[in-house]
């Protein structure tokens, strides 16, 4: 299946480069800003595509379309608090995604996460995320950074029902599966 994903990648590649933008949480809360990244092509582990730090808060780089291995590494005063790997991450230019491509990396086991996105351009759409079948208790959506466009969610693996407000009435998308250890995109039209 990866040879096949990775073919189809390159075939299907933009002149343009993408921007892999990584996010990197423990739980919950957001640690990029004490976060560096080692991005390698999937599977090539002694030659590095790029290192980031994420001394500003972000994490990104432009990549051909490919498939990719990033390991995080989160320090603080000089001492290594928590090492991850995230492999195979298919970075290809999607249509819904206007060229950036998010992957957000939990430090916390169980975690994943849920990008919510507008197809109109402009600002973060108003929603909230639900535990399937619960509509009680909605889930915190991390905090918006300007300019990024998207919601997101940093929740338990699971599935969830997300409220989609403003218009008439709100509208939802039910049973939306948020795969452990990777980021579900969701376009709303």
């Amino acid at each position: 299946m990866l040879p096949l994903l990775l073919a189809l990648a390159q075939a299907q590649a933009p002149a343009t480069p993408l921007t892999l933008e990584i996010r990197v949480f423990l739980g919950a809360e957001e640690v990029s800003g004490e976060t560096r990244a080692t991005i390698h092509r999937a599977g090539d582990r002694t030659t590095a595509v790029a290192q980031l730090h994420g001394r500003d808060g972000r994490l990104s780089v432009t990549v051909p379309a490919g498939i990719y291995d990033a390991q995080v590494v989160r320090d603080r005063d000089g001492r290594v608090l928590n090492i991850r790997w995230a492999e195979r991450l298919v970075v290809m230019p999607y249509p819904d995604e206007g060229g950036r491509h998010l992957e957000v990396v939990n430090f916390t086991n169980g975690y994943g996460a849920l990008q919510v996105k507008s197809s109109r351009q402009g600002a973060s759409p108003d929603v909230a995320v639900f535990a399937a079948g619960d509509r009680t208790r909605p889930s915190t959506p991390v905090a918006d950074r300007p300019g990024d466009g998207y919601a997101l969610f940093i929740v338990l693996a699971g599935r969830y029902d997300i409220q989609v407000k403003g218009g008439a009435r709100p509208a939802w998308h039910t049973d939306i599966e948020v795969p452990l250890d990777r980021t579900r995109f969701w376009l709303i039209q």
